[in-house]
């Protein structure tokens, strides 16, 4: 009843669209004479209904788009890695399975390590088709292999072919048309904060409740925008610039925090009114016309030199105002960039201003190494002992439980508790083999033509896509349909065989029942214990920056953040880790552009560059200890009043160190937030999350 009660008309809308892909593909499988047209049911069923499983609703078109690619392309290395295996190892059982494991723990090693989606779903299907391939061949006569390769191939392709007709003909649904929309928004809010930053002063909390709902909007970007290179084709000469403004994004929240803490350090200097009235005059009407709903690109304000507003005696003045006129023309400048992207993205006659976003970024991935090995590892131990089992029992059917574990335990390699998704596909399993043995001897045999058929075969088919939606039951449905067409031998001509069934369900019982003591018996490290290891390359990279002879581009260091960033959010991380990780990037950027300028200071060069490489060091030794930090933060403070005696005036260096003291002082206010949620009462996942 509580299932019942939540189906809204899009689930509706999703199960007429399944059911109608599923009629169209046995179809054709049965009136090409195809060997398998469950097959082609199975790919209408996982294309359709997996990535359900994560949208709660009909997925976005993108989604289907790349997963049709990817599933093409997946199957057809598998099954041509499937004839290799057979090929080379059809008369060595022991071999075939030392050969087949290690490829699936292969795969199952690159599904873990690229965070690329498309690319980890061709390794996917790569793993367990090889698998599927080669088993149905050893337990059906290994004479048709190349038959039952072309074969796989063949139903797959069409059972994707069927179901993407019909997401495009029936309501399809694009995730990035309102991305242009999305865009402005989040431009707009930028342009908004940094208004209220140079107009009025606010309390860090509710600059840090700002970033967050601004950060909402990012997120919201970055969803919509890698949907982008499927959906729509005007969209496509536009990825690179999208990819480089989804960083530029984060370093304009960064560029924003960092504009009012400068702001804040001004007001306390004589005449700071003055010297803000100057730089409102220019940036006003910029940011006000970023807010406007129009078609035209505002200029570019040049803000005045305030080298001339200031007395050259008041040093402390003009080194704090050359540093709020630095992050203030930072920030327009990263916002004029979003402005164009977005009116490129709404006119085609502003698509030349896209030069303006710069050319695509080199990502730098942050790669799990341990945790894809582990992953390998036990899939390879699973698959072996589950194999020795069934080549020593002499179990015609066993080789169905292999096929499982090897889907099985692919498939749900990456989420972050395997085992309860496997109890779950254990429940809709048992489920499928109790209706497939109803429709085996009840309805099967008094079926006569097509029509009575399909509408058998839809009946499990809504029932499985109506529950998939909801996350309760999202794998119950899912497995009681990939079992359900696994187990029913379609045909032209139908022939039931009990003992092949009853067979047949206890295998896939059996199967799934291995995957989940598989993931129960070897458990995957915790994702408190993943994001505890994200930040802390976070601090690693922030004390290999200040030591690399060879100072990174700043193109790289926003990369870092960007992909790691995403990594964090993808494991479920909380507020506050989240701001650990921007506050270590920016960190890391003040370090850089520190190291960036001393190069430029002559003499001083050098023994900057050995004091930042001193703090590099004193920062991982130094840890969450809040004392610690803050005396770092006096020595960058003592570091800043020594260069305010040298002649010229450092200004833009100075600057730079007061505002890493800032930085250094700022930071451990997220170890005090830790213990305060500590000392609430909170859980464990919520401390974990607070820390």
């Amino acid at each position: 009843m509580r299932i019942a009660s939540s189906i809204t008309g899009d689930h509706w809308v999703l199960a007429l669209r399944t059911v109608l892909a599923v009629w169209l593909a046995l179809y054709v499988a049965l009136r090409l004479d195809l060997a398998q047209p469950a097959w082609a049911i199975l790919a209408v069923m996982i294309v359709t209904l997996q990535p359900v499983m994560f949208t709660g609703g009909t997925p976005p078109l993108g989604i289907i788009i790349h997963r049709c690619i990817g599933r093409l392309i997946g199957t057809f290395l598998g099954a041509l890695m499937g004839l290799v295996l057979i090929a080379l190892f059809a008369q060595q059982p022991m071999l075939y399975l030392l050969a087949a494991g290690a490829w699936l723990a292969f795969c199952t090693f690159c599904v873990m390590l690229l965070n690329d989606e498309p690319a980890s779903y061709i390794m996917m299907l790569s793993g367990y088709t090889a698998t599927l391939v080669s088993l149905t061949a050893i337990g059906t006569g290994v004479d048709n292999i190349f038959d039952l390769a072309l074969a796989r191939t063949t139903e797959t392709a069409l059972g994707i072919g069927a179901g993407f007709l019909m997401h495009v003909l029936i309501a399809p649904r694009f995730g990035s048309r309102a991305l242009p929309g999305t865009l402005a928004a989040l431009i707009s809010g930028a342009a908004d904060e940094a208004r209220v930053a140079i107009t009025q002063a606010r309390p860090k909390a509710v600059l840090n409740e700002r970033l967050r709902h601004l950060m909402g909007k990012h997120q919201q970007f970055e969803a919509q925008h890698a949907l982008a290179r499927f959906e729509f084709r005007r969209f496509r000469r536009l990825l690179p610039a999208l990819d480089r403004f989804a960083g530029d994004s984060l370093a304009l929240m960064t560029g924003l925090r960092e504009l009012e803490e400068a702001i804040d350090r001004l007001s306390h200097c004589e005449g700071c009114d003055d010297l803000m009235m100057a730089l409102r005059t220019p940036t006003l009407p910029f940011l006000a016309a970023l807010d406007q709903d129009d078609d035209q690109l505002p200029e570019l304000p040049k803000l005045p030199d305030v080298a001339t507003l200031v007395s050259p005696e008041d040093s402390v003045t003009l080194v704090r105002a050359t540093l709020v006129r630095e992050r203030l023309g930072e920030v327009m400048q990263l916002l004029h960039h979003g402005r164009a992207l977005s009116l490129a993205m709404r006119h085609h006659r502003h698509a030349g201003l896209i030069r303006l976003t710069g050319r695509r970024p080199r990502r730098t991935h942050h790669p799990e190494y341990g945790v894809a090995r582990y992953n390998a590892f036990r899939v390879f131990i699973a698959f072996e002992l589950l194999g020795l089992f069934w080549i020593h029992s002499g179990w015609t059917s066993g080789y169905l439980s292999m096929m499982l574990l090897g889907v099985f335990i692919v498939l749900f390699a990456k989420a972050p508790n395997p085992a309860a998704v496997v109890r779950q596909f254990l429940t809709g399993t048992i489920w499928a083999v109790i209706i497939g043995c109803l429709f085996s001897y009840v309805v099967f045999p008094s079926i006569t033509g097509f029509p009575l058929l399909a509408l058998s075969i839809a009946v499990p088919v809504v029932i499985g896509t109506l529950m998939t939606p909801h996350m309760r039951y999202a794998a119950v449905g899912l497995a009681g349909a990939v079992t359900l067409m696994t187990l029913l031998n379609l045909h032209r001509t139908y022939v039931f065989h009990p003992t092949q069934f009853i067979n047949g369900g206890l295998a896939s019982i059996l199967g799934t029942i291995v995957t989940m003591v598989t993931y129960s018996l070897f458990r995957q490290r915790a994702p408190a214990e993943r994001l505890e290891t994200l930040v802390a390359a976070y601090w690693r990279g922030l004390e290999r920056v200040t030591r690399a002879r060879r100072l990174p581009s700043r193109a790289w260091l926003e990369s870092r953040l960007y992909d790691r960033l995403s990594r964090l959010l993808a494991l479920g991380s909380g507020e506050q880790m989240l701001r650990e990780a921007v506050d270590l990037h920016a960190l890391a950027m003040c370090l850089w552009r520190l190291r960036r300028l001393a190069r430029a200071s002559g003499p001083q060069q050098r023994e900057i560059e050995r004091w930042v490489a001193g703090l590099g060091r004193q920062l991982l030794l130094a840890g969450r200890d809040e004392q610690a930090w803050r005396r770092l933060a006096a020595d960058s403070e003592a570091q800043a009043t020594a260069l305010y005696d040298l002649k010229p005036l450092p200004t833009a260096l100075i600057g730079e160190f007061e505002m890493l003291s800032h930085l250094l002082r700022d930071l451990p206010g997220a170890a005090a937030q830790a213990r305060e949620a500590l000392s609430q009462g909170e859980d464990e996942q919520g401390a974990m999350d607070a820390r």
